[in-house]
């Protein structure tokens, strides 16, 4: 009998090649491969262009007009008024109160309102933008919000702003007299000097601060009833989201700014017409960035 060979034939191993194969080289494959390329990249350019246009400039360079924004806040006369109209043991305990702890050193800081008025005319509109602002600063696109504005100011922008209406203790002892109580009215009482105990005039100087510094507008205007009840709760006071009424009215501001430049354009200008406008509630925000 013969052996049979038991040993293992090695069998060629064919590896195939990654060399594209004259098939794929054809101009038919190659124009296949080139239109391909020329989708993706035109489909990028869709989706950039799409992302760009939902920000569009509501005043164009050509329309934007030299001119500044006034602002209702004066710091240092503020503080200032409220050294004069109190005791030194009242106003060191107003001091104290960590609602307006980060206004008492911004008195140095400096209104300038050419630049914020070049700020405000480069608003843009966008539509997933919900109330935060965006301004074209150049090639960049800055964001501003709710949570920009409470880290620059440090007040608190959380929880609801609801207070209930109801008497105030401080309105019937001190403006018994009028229908609605003013900044204007705040300010009177308040330089007479005549308060019952130092708690009053504590109460009454936070009011005073918080509606001349955040919440600052025309001294006419009138303060709501339940802002004086609140301040009866000194605990409640401090902690009330005074921010998110800040922010509010600066936001309004801003856009109250930019529609009356657009309105603007529809009525005959006058020359040499640089006349400034009038926003509220924005000073608190932008001295703190040393604007």
């Amino acid at each position: 009998m013969s052996e049979k060979n038991t040993s293992l034939e090695k069998k060629p191993v064919r590896v195939k090649s990654t060399k594209s194969s004259s098939a794929d080289k054809s101009p038919k494959n190659m124009k296949r491969k080139h239109e391909e390329v020329d989708v993706n990249d035109s489909k990028s350019e869709e989706v950039t262009k799409s992302e760009e246009s939902q920000y569009v400039r509501l005043v164009p360079d050509s329309e934007i007009t030299r001119a500044k924004i006034n602002t209702f806040v004066n710091i240092t006369e503020t503080m200032k008024n409220l050294c004069q109209w109190l005791s030194p043991r009242q106003y060191e305990s107003v001091k104290q109160r960590p609602c307006i702890q980060q206004f008492m050193h911004l008195d140095t800081l400096g209104w300038a309102g050419q630049i914020f008025h070049n700020i405000a005319m480069r608003l843009m509109s966008h539509r997933g933008m919900g109330d935060a602002l965006c301004f074209g600063l150049g090639e960049a696109v800055g964001r501003f919000s709710i949570n920009e504005f409470c880290l620059i100011t440090g007040l608190n922008c959380v929880v609801s702003t609801l207070l209930p209406v109801v008497e105030s203790r401080l309105i019937t002892r001190y403006f018994s007299t009028l229908r609605g109580v003013s900044r204007e009215n705040l300010e009177v009482q308040m330089s007479n000097a005549k308060f019952d105990n130092d708690n009053d005039a504590v109460e009454l100087s936070l009011l005073y601060n918080m509606f001349s510094i955040p919440l600052s507008n025309a001294s006419a205007v009138k303060i709501g009833p339940q802002f004086f009840a609140l301040a009866d709760d000194l605990d409640a006071f401090n902690s009330f989201p005074w921010g998110v009424l800040s922010w509010e009215a600066t936001r309004a501001a801003i856009c109250h700014t930019v529609d009356n430049r657009m309105s603007s354009k529809k009525r005959p200008l006058k020359k040499k017409c640089h006349s400034p406008l009038q926003s509220s509630g924005v000073s608190s925000c932008l001295t703190r960035l040393g604007i």
